[in-house]
């Protein structure tokens, strides 16, 4: 007989009915138990967290946001509490493929206070080349717009209790003979262009202002919207003017009241933030090119209906006024985003590069309004907003968790492509002494040149230094060998000693004759084969792992090309996103006496391998290809090492953008990945669980409720009533198996449930 549970009769708070049938939950719980064992072991026990980083006797408040690049920033409200928070669409690098970096606003009526949401990154589309957010259908909520071959994307959103998009338009379209016989174009924009989203006319719905195709002109592009259907929710435009605001722009310069139909140097390379600075009812405009380090403002003397720019400068924002401010100077392709920051009703301006080529430590421009009146008035701030908070490193975060003073404590050196200083990268260290006890790290920045590596860099015109350290020459010290973005490896010799702090006096360039075919690669000493000698894993730029077997003695090393192919690695990016492309990081590491690799790879992605023991010219297996659905950016760098003494190992990720991001073993996984404000799912860990498990149950959820725990077969093995929004229970009597855990109040016609599988 099957034996049926009526969860409705259980539980005193539901007008919902969940049934129970033996033999479908038997058969659910198999396959459930099959995928939930294979995901489970190919997961990391960490979850996103933050350690104090300390630099120049501040305390930042951002230390682990992964750094900023070139990105393009937009207002959006993440949590739901009806207050702008600020997002950064970041391209990181030249791929086609970027990162969110989303920021909640903390901050009360003129204060600028933001804290970092890793977590929200899951909840949002992925997209490509550019991204920015505005709400197109009044709703309140902004909406997603992004690049699509040769035009415009759109997401709607859809959020409600969760940040959530579905896609609303795949590619916006234009009629662009509204007078005569329809012809639906695309509204185009190049890859590397952002266009001007703005209610135009002033009717209420959102307007596109874009270069055209031969990236001279301006196309404006009215929304029928309201023309239509007297509201702002659909997205239907009409080619209005082809020569929007009488100018034409090339070389750096605008040519007002005159247009051209050729120039060898157009391009379609421009970004684009229509306000109305003035206060007056029509657009404004400032501009921005890919080949220019200034912005070009324009001044709209004409209306909203019918634009004309009439005055224009490259000394915005001292316009028309001499302000006493910074005149926005990038050294490349610099883009001005409409934000209040501050809180205080009015939008400031954030300017930053829409490209890498340039300022990579102070390369987001803060501009506050400080305008009385109708008019905006901009006064620099400062050139590193946000960033100033962050471990930030330039382009590229190469990190090592190692002892470097010999003191019991593990710290941090990390390496980079470069900052970037009057036109050229300059390599660099930077160490972070880890300045907290054994159990509670701490970091504080000691130097950004560590070793006086820029000298030996300069010396030998090196740039994209990449460490990794191990006993190579048998004087019981930690050496540091160095690869260069040209594909050499070097070698620095530590002089200290056993036990004394890493004293680096000996630089020897190319001293082991490797020169890897291609560049960019990642070195790490470890000892594959287990014969006592180290060896050299380096990871290669075409997303495979070279293994230099060392041939030599434990004083003397040797390396050897055993293959460029090892164990079958691959962490190649999609040729359509990353060219050839793939940055194989490779972190190898000992799990109780097996090796298990981890390797970061050009998408961001981390991949997880094992099968590496006695296999070592087989094909590893691939556990997972994205490891806890971790993406830090592009070109990913790992560390997976216990720096909190629980003797569980920690993880710490480095990107393209500079920066690093940190998961805490002591961090329960998903748990410090959701936002704290608005939490609508009930959390569980650890899971599996052996003695115990927390529970934390919604913030929508009553602190009374009753909570229920049945096996597979559907039968009730525990039911308690508890009264706190955290809680544990105790599973030690409860036999090994998957559970389903229920949780209601009287107050909410809601079951929330989770799966928990008991070991012991």
């Amino acid at each position: 007989m099957v034996r049926n549970i009526h969860v409705k009769d259980t539980l005193p708070c539901s007008s919902n009915t969940i049934l129970f049938s033996r033999s479908l939950v038997i058969r659910f719980t198999t396959l459930f138990f099959l995928l939930f064992f294979n995901f489970s072991i190919a997961q990391l026990p960490v979850g996103f967290d933050t350690i104090s980083v300390i630099k120049n006797g501040y305390s930042l408040k951002l230390p682990w946001a992964g750094g900023l690049n070139a990105c393009i920033f937009s207002e959006l409200d993440l949590n739901n509490d009806s207050k702008n928070d600020l997002i950064a669409f970041d391209k990181v690098n030249n791929f086609s493929y970027g990162i969110f970096r989303c920021f909640i606003n903390q901050g009360s009526a003129g204060q600028t206070k933001y804290s970092f949401a890793n977590s929200y990154n899951a909840q949002l589309p992925t997209v490509q080349q550019w991204a920015c957010f505005h709400d197109y259908n009044n709703d309140g909520k902004a909406d997603l717009f992004t690049y699509a071959l040769g035009g415009i994307k759109v997401y709607k959103n859809v959020s409600v209790s969760t940040l959530s998009f579905t896609l609303e338009k795949q590619l916006l379209i234009s009629n662009a003979t509204p007078t005569t016989t329809a012809n639906y174009i695309n509204i185009y924009s190049s890859p590397i262009s952002l266009p001007g989203f703005s209610d135009i006319d002033n009717d209420g719905d959102l307007d596109i202002v874009a270069f055209n195709a031969s990236g001279f002109q301006l196309e404006y592009h009215k929304n029928m919207s309201k023309e239509l259907y007297s509201n702002a929710d659909s997205l239907v435009f009409e080619l209005n003017e082809t020569t929007w605001g009488d100018f034409s722009e090339s070389n750096c310069a605008v040519a007002l009241n005159q247009f051209k139909t050729s120039d060898p140097n157009l391009h379609s390379g421009s970004c684009l933030l229509c306000f109305d600075r003035d206060g007056d009812g029509d657009k404004d405009l400032l501009l921005g090119d890919v080949s220019c380090n200034r912005m070009l403002y324009l001044d709209n003397t004409g209306s909203a209906t019918v634009a004309h720019i009439g005055d224009t400068t490259k000394l915005y924002p001292n316009y028309p006024l001499k302000a006493s401010t910074q005149v926005i100077n990038l050294n490349s392709f610099p883009c001005g985003h409409h934000i209040d920051v501050n809180n205080d009703g009015k939008k400031d301006l954030i300017v930053c590069p829409n490209s890498i080529n340039g300022e990579n430590t102070a390369s987001v421009w803060l501009y506050e309004n400080t305008s009385t009146v109708t008019a905006s008035y901009f006064q620099f701030k400062k050139g590193d907003f946000l960033q100033d908070e962050m471990i930030e490193l330039g382009e590229g975060a190469y990190p090592v968790v190692i002892d470097v003073d010999a003191d019991g404590l593990k710290d941090l050196v990390v390496g980079n492509m470069g900052y970037y200083q009057t036109g050229v990268l300059k390599t660099k260290l930077s160490l972070y002494k880890n300045i907290g006890t054994l159990t509670q790290p701490a970091y504080t920045l000691i130097t950004n040149d560590y070793a006086n590596i820029s000298a030996f860099a300069t010396t030998n015109t090196l740039v994209g230094l990449v460490p990794t350290f191990g006993d190579i020459d048998g004087d019981n010290d930690m050496d540091m060998v160095l690869a260069d973005y040209y594909g050499k490896i070097h070698f620095v010799e530590n002089t200290a000693g056993n036990g004394n702090p890493f004293a680096f006096t000996n630089y020897f360039y190319n001293y082991f004759g490797i020169t890897t075919t291609q560049g960019a690669p990642y070195p790490q000493l470890i000892d594959v084969n287990k014969d006592n000698l180290l060896d050299l894993l380096v990871g290669l730029r075409n997303g495979r792992l070279a293994y230099y077997k060392n041939v030599g003695t434990t004083t003397v090393p040797s390396f050897s090309l055993i293959t460029t192919t090892f164990g079958n690695v691959n962490v190649k990016g999609a040729p359509s996103l990353y060219s050839t492309d793939g940055s194989c990081a490779p972190f190898m590491y000992d799990d109780a006496g097996t090796y298990k690799l981890l390797c970061g790879s050009i998408s961001g992605r981390i991949y997880f391998y094992d099968n590496i023991d006695g296999n070592l010219s087989g094909t590893f297996n691939l556990l997972d290809s994205m490891v806890n659905s971790i993406n830090a950016g592009p070109r990913s760098a790992i560390q997976y090492v216990d720096v909190n003494g629980d003797s569980k190992r920690d993880l710490f990720v480095g990107n393209h953008a500079g920066g690093l991001h940190f998961f805490n073993s002591k961090a329960p996984v998903g748990i410090h990945e959701l936002n704290e404000e608005k939490e609508t799912q009930m959390l569980i860990y650890p899971n599996p669980a052996k003695d115990h498990v927390i529970v934390r149950l919604p913030k929508n959820l009553s602190n009374s409720a009753i909570v229920y725990l049945y096996n597979s077969i559907g039968e009730v093995v525990l039911n308690t009533k508890v009264h706190d929004m955290t809680f544990s229970l105790n599973t030690t009597t409860i036999a090994v198996g998957v559970y389903y855990l229920n949780v209601c109040s009287s107050e909410e016609a809601k079951i929330h449930s989770a799966k928990l599988v008991i070991i012991k």
